[in-house]
């Protein structure tokens, strides 16, 4: 009883119950009618829609039967003018039967009728007296041994002298090269020039053997299975086409099995007739199996419906517990818990604030009782700094005392430089300086490394405008510059060499360049300092330019990444160091 008590109070079975309840019953209702609707509906559209393929198919039979007839017409509308004029009326008025330009316009007509059409297998013109000449697509010639055209032919065309016969579906026997399927269109000519209209002389007839591929190519997009049967047939119900090739110049019989449907579709153009038998199992079987399919993915559905509420509903109560679970440890003291983030939803956001809450508690905590203690650590940590400059001044001022004493004016001289350096770098004052306070801090330190190599080694120009002398700029930048150019360029270098320091102001920018004429470097260091001024490569030791990249980061911590080190560098010729700064100037207490 008690666990049934908690189980109703636990979100995880809300959650679950109320998915099982709102999704999985309407499933199983819609599921049920769905089913029994598809597979009534499946059965009346599979239906309609082999009687519309019958329809479609049987309208394109129409129009192959009139495409043919119209190519058989030809023969009262070719010629032209001022060539060999109309075919009847050149065969009327040839004088003999073997006159050239009769055989040539012959030849010519029926090359015409075979280009007219693909499926065209061959033509042939027969004469009046008996006489024909034939052409066909693969160049190949009617047997002489065979008689042709057939005597039922001849007599079909005699006893229907206007109309378009058709033959039915026969092999080309009459090729020696040739046992293909074909249907043979003939049609009369009649000199319509010479004589009273279509009741004139009869001066020849064509014929022309059309192949089963232009019913292949009406009924190829047909889906139908091998025990399905599909049939093209003549006024006299003889099968002219079917997919069952074995039926092909049989007479039609369909059988009144239950075991088939039956579409069937006459033309009245060219009175012909397509007929399709349908096997039902086939048919029906198809929708029967698409219906189980279609029960095994709702039972599917149902399946992952229980799991996916098993699961969001675990997913969503398990956060909730974990947090409750940490609020209680905080509750006792211990500020280091921090909650598993692992989603950005309205939950990770919970646990997000969770962790923050605590992290400002500790922070807060640790705030009021280090305080003290980092106070008293940072007035220890100023008097040292403030004790130290003063006595290491004191010490180099009495050993510079010593040495003028001694009449040692170059080593008084070099600890003079040295100390103003050090009390250049060591004061504690602003962060920036005027261009004024860098230069003279350059000045003592050349003059440091002048007395220290002598002047036959080193070279210092310095050309910069007094106007400039009081614009703002990092303090110690310049200095690292000078010294890199002097250890890494100058001095490997055999013979003296110059550093040259130049400012200028451009686009509201203060630009100082410190060229060498020492070794410089290849395109691999070069390239090495660049990516390492980039930030995409890590300062590596011994590799140099740790000075130039401390420089740089200075330069754009301050002022932005528009400013900063530009280098370009030559072998043997020299290194060029560019630092780009914003022009400021000194603003002077009145």
């Amino acid at each position: 009883m008690i666990r049934l008590f908690r189980l109703r109070q636990s979100i995880f079975a809300k959650f679950a119950f109320s998915f099982i309840i709102v999704g999985l019953i309407p499933l199983l209702i819609l599921s049920y009618f769905s089913l029994n609707t598809f597979g009534n509906y499946m059965e009346r559209y599979t239906i309609n829609n082999f009687e519309q393929m019958v329809m479609y198919a049987g309208k394109n039979v129409d129009d192959l039967y009139t495409k043919y007839n119209n190519i058989s017409k030809l023969m009262y509308s070719y010629g032209q003018q001022g060539r060999y004029g109309q075919l009847g009326e050149v065969i009327s008025n040839a004088p003999a039967e073997e006159n050239i330009r009769l055989s040539a316009a012959v030849d010519d007509f029926l090359q015409t009728v075979v280009a007219t059409d693909v499926h065209i297998r061959s033509a042939a013109f027969v004469f009046s007296s008996g006489r024909y000449q034939d052409l066909s697509r693969d160049g190949s010639r009617i047997d002489f041994r065979s008689v042709y055209p057939p005597p039922e032919w001849r007599k079909a065309v005699s006893e229907n002298p206007k109309q378009l016969i058709l033959f039915p579906t026969h092999k080309q026997i009459y090729y020696a090269s040739s046992d293909e399927l074909v249907l043979t269109f003939a049609r009369n000519l009649i000199d319509i020039v010479g004589g009273p209209g279509l009741d004139g002389k009869i001066v020849g007839c064509l014929y022309m053997d059309i192949s089963l591929s232009a019913f292949d190519e009406i009924f190829r997009q047909l889906t139908i299975s091998p025990k399905d049967g599909m049939y093209v047939t003549n006024a006299d119900g003889i099968i002219l086409y079917s997919n069952k090739r074995d039926e092909i110049g049989k007479l039609l019989k369909l059988s009144e099995s239950e075991e088939y449907h039956y579409v069937k579709q006459t033309m009245p153009g060219s009175g012909w007739s397509v007929a399709l038998e349908v096997n039902k199992n086939e048919l029906f079987g198809k929708i029967n199996r698409i219906k189980s399919t279609i029960a095994v993915v709702i039972g599917l559905c149902i399946v992952s419906l229980i799991v996916v509420a098993v699961w969001f509903s675990k997913n969503l109560s398990n956060p909730i517990r974990s947090i409750i679970k940490h609020m209680s440890r905080v509750e006792s003291g211990n500020f280091d818990m921090q909650v598993a983030v692992r989603s950005t939803d309205e939950i990770g956001m919970l646990a997000n604030g969770f962790n923050k809450m605590t992290y400002r508690l500790k922070s807060y905590i640790d705030e009021v009782y280090v305080a003290q203690i980092k106070q008293k650590q940072a007035e220890l940590t100023a008097l040292k700094s403030q004790i130290r400059p003063h006595y290491l001044y004191n010490t180099l001022e009495v050993i510079r005392m010593s040495a003028v004493t001694n009449d040692d004016e170059e080593v008084a001289d070099m600890i003079l430089s040295l100390s103003h350096q050090l009390k250049y770098v060591l004061d504690y004052g602003n962060e920036s300086v005027s261009l004024l306070e860098e230069k003279t801090n350059i000045e003592q330190y050349y003059r440091l490394m002048e007395l220290r190599y002598g002047e036959h080694r080193l070279a210092m120009d310095l050309r910069i405008d007094g106007g400039l002398l009081g614009c703002m700029l990092p303090k110690l930048s310049i200095q690292p510059l000078v010294e890199n150019a002097i250890y890494h360029g100058i001095f490997p270098k055999s013979g003296k060499g110059t550093i040259r320091i130049t400012a200028e102001k451009a686009d509201n920018r203060l630009i100082i360049t410190v060229d060498d004429d020492g070794v410089g470097m290849d395109e691999t260091k070069l390239g090495a300092l660049r990516e390492k001024l980039a930030g995409h490569s890590m300062p590596e030791h011994g590799t140099g330019g740790i000075g130039i990249k401390n420089v740089h980061d200075r330069i754009t911590g301050l002022y932005g990444s528009a400013y900063g080190i530009e280098l370009n560098s030559t072998q043997h010729i020299g290194t060029s160091v560019r630092m780009i700064l914003p022009y400021l100037k000194e603003v002077k207490e009145t």
